[in-house]
Formats: structure tokens, sequence, C-alpha cells
């Protein structure tokens, strides 16, 4: 699956830090500056969901 997050260095981290709970995360973009937001970034991510046991 791949997700795109989009935001403030502080909220993609935060976002990174949630995701990797239920998601393993197999490979990153690099972050990529927002086009017309000042201080947003964004970065793309491919995972695989966690085995719930």
């Amino acid at each position: 699956m791949r997700i795109r997050l989009d935001g403030t260095r502080a909220e993609i981290v935060d976002a990174l830090f949630r995701l990797r709970l239920h998601f393993t995360v197999i490979g990153a973009s690099r972050v990529y500056p927002d086009r017309g937001k000042p201080h947003h970034w964004r970065i793309y991510l491919t995972t695989t969901p966690r085995d719930r046991k």
C-alpha cells in the first residue's frame, strides 16, 4: 500500500510514529517541499499491514 503524508515536519514525524504501530514501512521517499504551502512537506511511504495477534 502506498501512503502520502503531507504536513509540517513535526506532523509527519508524529504520523510516521503512529503508522508504524499498525504498518510495516518497507520504503520511504525523500521529503519533498509542498508546493504553495511554506513550511509544509510531503513524503511517500510503501507499507504492509502488521499481523494482528
